[in-house]
């Protein structure tokens, strides 16, 4: 039969997960945040390509937001 764990042994093991997942929730937040920013970066840099097309080929705002919405 196995023998019954001390009680100091479970609450040191509780207490290194607790710690486990403390350091991985602020390493998902920040991974989060990053992706937040790139997502915005890539939104931004998608803008700006629209925007140059649009001057390139002389469309304006109306004409292209027509065509979207057909």
């Amino acid at each position: 039969m196995a023998r019954p764990r001390k009680q100091e042994s479970i609450e040191k093991k509780i207490l290194d997960v607790e710690t486990r997942v403390a350091a991985l929730k602020k390493e998902y937040e920040e991974a989060l945040s990053q992706l937040k920013d790139l997502r915005e970066q890539q939104r931004l840099v998608q803008a700006q390509r629209l925007l140059d097309a649009m001057d390139k080929k002389g469309k304006s705002f109306e004409e292209v937001l027509r065509l979207v919405n057909l």
